[in-house]
């Protein structure tokens, strides 16, 4: 069974967009950004693309959530910190008087 190759175009209005081929059972893509196919496509090839694009925006979501998890936990400890700092020169301050 030869793999069929579809020919994708890069996002962008320009007319100069650069056409790629892609073979589904490789996973090196010529191009950084995959575009929207060409053509008429099955069923069933626009639910595996479908699919595909799914993957990346979930693995995409999930990398800023993660994210956003750890940049939350730093801001807690560096709260805390400043405020422990700001208590103990507090309490310097008072026991000096």
């Amino acid at each position: 069974m030869v793999p069929k190759q579809i020919m994708l175009t890069t996002g962008g209005a320009s007319k100069r967009s650069q056409t790629v081929l892609y073979n589904p059972n490789d996973t090196s893509m010529i191009s950084h950004r995959e575009g929207t196919p060409i053509g008429d496509l099955t069923p069933h090839e626009e639910i595996l693309y479908l699919r595909r694009q799914l993957a990346k925006l979930n693995r995409r979501v999930l990398n800023i959530e993660i994210s956003n998890e750890q940049r939350l936990q730093r801001e807690k400890i560096v709260y805390c910190l400043g405020l422990a700092y700001f208590v103990l020169k507090a309490i310097m301050w008072i026991n000096r008087n």
